[in-house]
């Protein structure tokens, strides 16, 4: 039986000039990334187009340049260390989808960890573009029932955060008018704090619109009477994989901090992945997210 790693689910932000050509010129001719001591680049990379299907399958490679392997001298019996550049170190298989700005890679337990994968990665897009006006995020995308049910858990909440940036090319209605906001303004980035007196509470929906969202289907749309704020409106836009959103609230006694990058979708799938089928369940996790949420494409 094949061996399972789990796969994350997240979204490409492409910030400043970055953009779709950019992006997959820096995966299919890569920069050398070095970080302390060890050199990261893409390997495997490999596009695949047609009238149906667009998308990059590739490595996140971590390697040393100058490794050293133990050895047996038969002739002595005994154990050398040899010089062997370039020795590998771990790698982590990931696919890209364009029309999704979607990405799902595998988190390699002790060398490639989640949070340094999205790092490395946007690390060696921004050195193959010589940090000129280049910039790059990978944002996971939130399980909306995992998450419900840690805010709903909540008693009150009485602190909001959130860094957000404008998707591209997708948008969720209930958060689109803080889209058109951010595009109106040129904003690549946006920082959101909202803070109440830990005595007191903030005056927000969002446990009650977190949790209707997790409940949708493809099929039944959800309603809400009147704008959602903007402190709301940005933690479901970091939800959806276009940034990080933080709530700070009280349960019990107790002060509770949620992120929308601990309740990430990922799901489980082989190591060593046939590159085809590996598509076809991000596309599929992917399709679902769109679809449940209700996410549309922009002009």
């Amino acid at each position: 039986m094949r061996r399972k790693g789990t796969y994350y689910i997240g979204r490409v932000l492409k910030l400043g000039v970055l953009d779709q050509a950019k992006l997959l010129v820096a995966l299919k001719n890569p920069a050398t990334s070095y970080y302390r001591g060890n050199a990261w680049t893409f390997t495997d990379v490999e596009e695949h187009a047609n009238e149906t299907l667009h998308f990059v399958f590739g490595r996140l490679s971590k390697y040393t340049p100058e490794g050293e392997v133990a050895v047996v001298d038969t002739a002595t019996k005994s154990e050398k260390r040899q010089i062997e550049p370039n020795l590998l170190v771990a790698s982590s298989p990931f696919i890209y989808i364009p029309e999704h700005s979607g990405i799902a890679f595998l988190q390699v337990t002790n060398h490639i960890e989640a949070h340094i994968f999205r790092r490395r990665f946007c690390d060696i897009i921004k050195k193959t573009h010589d940090n000129f006006f280049v910039d790059c995020d990978i944002e996971l995308i939130s399980d909306l029932k995992t998450f419900a049910a840690k805010v709903s858990s909540l008693d009150g909440i009485f602190q909001i955060s959130a860094r957000i940036s404008p998707p591209n090319p997708l948008f969720n209605p209930l958060w689109k008018p803080l889209e058109d906001y951010l595009r109106k303004r040129n904003t690549d980035r946006m920082t959101i704090v909202e803070d109440a007196n830990q005595a007191e509470t903030l005056k927000t929906q969002l446990p009650e619109l977190i949790k209707n969202a997790s409940e949708l289907t493809g099929e039944e749309q959800l309603t809400h009477k009147g704008e959602i704020p903007v402190g709301d409106a940005a933690i479901l836009m970091a939800a959806d994989g276009y940034g990080t959103g933080l709530i700070r609230g009280k349960k019990g006694e107790d002060i509770v901090t949620v992120k929308t990058s601990e309740t990430a979708v990922n799901f489980l799938f082989e190591k060593i992945p046939n590159i085809n089928d590996l598509y076809q369940k991000v596309l599929d996790v992917l399709e679902k997210i769109k679809k449940s949420r209700h996410m549309e494409h922009g002009e």
